[in-house]
């Protein structure tokens, strides 16, 4: 089925992009942002959070939440809570998608753009652009979030699973490597890993969104590509790039992971590298979206359903 690009009135503001095909839709205002505030089947649930006190609002003095996917800059600092609450401007690219700028920063001296790319096989490729328009390197680098809504659940593939080579049986040949650490973990000063939400499984671990409940977060250099992310009979997933020599913020996070009572974010960042002047920096990410109900213990028809789908490519 062909993509079909048109404005409509949405959420309150009166003009914003939306895209179909094959039964499922994604929004992206154009009174605020960059933003995508809605992705879901037609008439149906938004995967995406949406603040409803915050919708149609426009030229807020504040920054404001407003929810869905945003383009952010590493590491959190007052320049994430710059405002984005004017109109951006639009390109439509016909049977591709549309490439979305907000206004220029002038105090930060960055200017952020989205391009939405739909492709015919379902894989939407996502990509963020953050561009240096002042004479000097900004120490910056792109943070791109998903506001999902509540009440789903994370799902976070890992590495398989490898004994300790004390562990084998005698005459088994083993790798120097599998004395090595393969993964990281950091957390933050209101992090605790004996919240129920948080379940750390051999193959999968899973964290939860649940109301009246505190902040959590957590992060990771991911290297398994994907994140999910079930909610009622819609599963979601987001693919997220890793450049094995690259460094990343937070301590080496490409991934990074927060709830609370109200939203579940999943996160990636871009290698640290400063954006240099009058150049940009971009950072991709591929999103899926299929009706289909997994358990958090079905592992292996989650993994099954991954990799039967398209492999991203920049």
């Amino acid at each position: 089925m062909s993509l079909s690009l048109d404005l409509v009135p949405y959420g309150g503001w009166a003009k914003a992009i939306r895209m179909r095909r094959d039964g499922w839709e994604l929004v992206a205002p154009l009174e605020i942002g960059p933003r995508i505030l809605r992705f879901g089947p037609v008439d149906g649930p938004n995967i995406l959070f949406e603040n409803k006190e915050q919708m149609g609002k426009t030229g807020a003095k504040e920054w404001m939440i407003y929810g869905g996917h945003r383009l952010w800059t590493a590491p959190e600092n007052d320049q994430c809570y710059a405002l984005d609450n004017d109109r951006v401007s639009f390109e439509l690219l016909p049977e591709k998608g549309c490439r979305l700028t907000g206004e220029k920063n002038e105090k930060f001296g960055w200017q952020k753009s989205i391009e939405i790319l739909w492709n015919p096989d379902g894989l939407i490729q996502i990509e963020h652009r953050l561009m240096n328009f002042t004479a000097k390197a900004l120490p910056v680098s792109p943070w791109c979030l998903t506001v999902l809504n509540q009440g789903g659940v994370a799902l976070i593939p890992q590495p398989a699973f490898v004994p300790h080579p004390i562990d084998l049986p005698k005459g088994t040949k083993f790798s120097m490597d599998d004395y090595l650490p393969n993964r990281n973990l950091t957390l933050w000063k209101y992090t605790d890993l004996a919240d129920p939400r948080i379940h750390l499984g051999r193959n999968l671990w899973t964290l939860s969104q649940m109301k009246n409940t505190k902040a959590f977060k957590i992060g990771f250099r991911h290297t398994e590509g994907w994140i999910g992310y079930q909610l009622g009979d819609l599963f979601f997933a987001k693919w997220i790039s890793h450049e094995k020599k690259a460094t990343y913020p937070d301590r080496g996070c490409n991934t990074e992971l927060f709830t609370n009572g109200d939203i579940l974010e999943i996160e990636s960042l871009a290698p640290e590298k400063p954006v240099a002047t009058k150049s940009h920096s971009i950072h991709f990410e591929w999103w899926h979206i299929a009706k289909v109900k997994f358990t958090q213990n079905d592992e292996a028809s989650i993994l099954k359903h991954i990799a039967a789908l398209p492999r991203p490519t920049e």
